[in-house]
């Protein structure tokens, strides 16, 4: 025989029933937590249910993901940022397979959603479960790539990457070396990759080559990825090319070197740079290479040619370069490479040095009060001229300090020295304050 439920038995019973119907009376419940996402106070009680440390962990992340399956990611990130360690920790038991679960091969506004969900959890869970979100996230990640559209969220792609290091560089190295559009994935690994990861995704790349000449509307694009992947092999096929009797070749790969400023180009373009029987889009070109890697090597390169080049406007097209390279730290240098026995005139020393000092700004001055000191006669006076234009008061006793060098210019008209161009910027630079 049937006993009847107490009173108290009964109103459970019967609480349990209701309840969830009406969108909880109490604590929540798996079914509450689902039936709040469709009424009006649900986003509420949901945040409330997320927040509440007495509510087991289980149900905790069961409400974090029905928040951002209406639309509330963003509070369930501020929410997470003030929940324990434990907490967090027990509450990833659930998050993480609830998420990966969502998030599948969604790949809808929904399923991003997820996805950025399980990278919010990863920055704040154990060494394990960062693990297995790495798999989950770079197994979508590589399906965007495969499907040509890199869809970006709330975090974006870069970031996401580079917190996952290593293990994401190899996906990305899978996926150039698919039949797949590669121009996105060798950017990121060119960002993201150490030199062994971009060296490899270099080489995937140039095995594709032969079939993309077939089918690639746009050959410049995987000239510019790999400048872009840099490194040995890279670096190797570019001068190959460069050198190649294909001109068009010649000048994607040219441009290409310039894409990641790698030093290990650096000596190649300086003797493009510098030869005389190089084509001479080329060598302008090889000048934007070594302005982009800079530093002290390539301002000994630089140096090297404005000395003995015997074509005045490739000295000229060095100095540009130098001054790229180096900024006002490449005045002097550069000026006191010139060689001393050449004819210079005035109209090419304002139109082709002055000016472009000039456009160093004021922090070319010291600079230029530094080169008046200089033992070459042409630094000395394009150093005056040049304090002419964009000199200041202080600059005046520094400029008188030449007044009486009776050098002359080879090439400038008869009579004009340094010293007199001194003389004269200093009266000029005496009214700038």
């Amino acid at each position: 025989m049937r006993v009847p439920a107490s009173g108290g038995t009964l109103l459970a019973a019967v609480l349990a029933v209701v309840c969830p119907m009406l969108g909880g009376c109490s604590k929540p419940t798996s079914d509450s937590i689902q039936q709040w996402k469709t009424t009006q106070k649900g986003p509420e009680k949901l945040h409330d249910a997320l927040a509440d440390h007495s509510v087991p962990a289980k149900l905790r992340a069961e409400a974090a993901i029905a928040l951002i399956d209406i639309g509330h990611a963003d509070e369930v990130d501020t929410v997470m940022a003030g929940v324990s360690a434990d907490d967090r920790a027990e509450m990833a038991k659930t998050l993480v397979p609830g998420y990966e679960a969502a998030m599948g091969t969604d790949r809808s506004e929904r399923g991003l959603a997820y996805r950025d969900a399980l990278f919010s959890l990863r920055q704040s869970v154990p060494a394990d479960d960062q693990k297995r979100i790495d798999t989950a996230l770079l197994a979508s990640l590589e399906e965007d790539f495969k499907a040509g559209k890199l869809r970006q969220g709330r975090h974006s792609l870069d970031k996401m990457l580079t917190a996952m290091g290593p293990d994401a560089s190899a996906m990305l190295v899978r996926v150039l070396a698919m039949d797949v559009a590669y121009a996105q994935a060798a950017q990121v690994l060119g960002k993201i990759g150490d030199e062994a990861a971009r060296d490899k995704g270099a080489t995937a790349l140039i095995a594709r080559i032969p079939k993309l000449k077939t089918t690639d509307k746009r050959p410049d694009l995987v000239y510019k990825a790999l400048g872009g992947l840099g490194g040995a092999t890279a670096v190797k096929y570019l001068e190959d090319k460069v050198t190649s009797a294909d001109k068009d070749d010649a000048l994607l790969a040219t441009r290409a070197l310039g894409e990641r400023r790698d030093p290990a180009a650096l000596a190649f373009a300086l003797k493009i740079a510098a030869d005389p029987k190089a084509d001479k889009t080329l060598r302008d070109e090889m000048f934007g290479v070594v302005e982009g890697i800079g530093g002290l090597d390539s301002e000994k390169g630089l140096i090297a040619i404005i000395s003995s080049d015997k074509d005045e406007i490739v000295r000229y097209r060095a100095f540009e370069s130098m001054l790229a390279a180096r900024k006002a730290e490449g005045i002097q240098p550069g000026l006191e490479a010139f060689p001393a026995s050449a004819s210079y005139k005035k109209v090419d020393v304002d139109d082709l040095l002055v000016k472009l000092i000039e456009k160093q700004g004021q922090p070319a001055r010291p600079a230029l009060i530094k080169t008046l000191g200089s033992r070459a006669p042409l630094a000395r006076m394009t150093a005056a001229m040049a304090l002419e234009q964009m000199g200041r008061a202080p600059d005046a006793p520094a400029l008188e300090k030449i007044a009486g060098d009776t050098t002359p210019v080879k090439g400038f008209p008869a009579g004009e020295t340094v010293g007199k161009q001194a003389a004269k910027a200093a009266e000029i630079v005496k009214k700038r304050p």
